[in-house]
């Protein structure tokens, strides 16, 4: 499975309302998102406001700031609980090093060199990597139990 994650000066420059929030984010997300995921809707967003997780809109716009990390939690939603996701994120974050971090999530994500990326990110990374690995294994398992099933019949 190849990812392909913007690095932050892809991100949209410029501010954008929620319905391209949920367009841009579910876009990039996809290739981590599972079969069953619905993706990011505008509940979640409101939610991950409402409880802190992202800074509130202003004048009803989000900054390259919050669509990255949406999309981060969006893509770790499925594999960790959002209030770790949210915890580490507030680390990572600390001393503006918002940019800094999600080019290291980006690139990790990407199969970039990760040898300057804190073992965190790399960690993170492997375990959604290793999730959707999983998921594609049983797929496959189930694909292939059917087959067996038609031939023997």
């Amino acid at each position: 499975m190849t990812y392909s994650y913007p690095q932050w000066k892809e991100l949209p420059e410029l501010d954008l309302y929620l319905d391209q929030v949920l367009l841009y984010v579910n876009q990039v997300a996809s290739c981590s998102s599972s079969q069953n995921d619905k993706g990011l809707t505008a509940a979640m967003i409101n939610n991950y406001v409402k409880h802190g997780h992202i800074d509130k809109p202003i004048k009803k716009k989000y900054s390259r700031k919050q669509v990255a990390r949406l999309i981060v939690i969006t893509s770790l939603k499925n594999v960790f609980a959002i209030q770790e996701i949210s915890q580490t994120l507030e680390i990572l974050t600390a001393n503006s090093q918002s940019e800094t971090n999600y080019n290291y999530f980006a690139a990790c994500m990407n199969g970039e060199s990760t040898d300057k990326i804190p073992a965190v990110i790399v960690s993170a990374c492997q375990t959604l990597k290793l999730y959707h690995k999983t998921h594609q294994l049983v797929l496959e398992l189930k694909r292939g139990d059917t087959d067996e099933s038609d031939s023997n019949t």
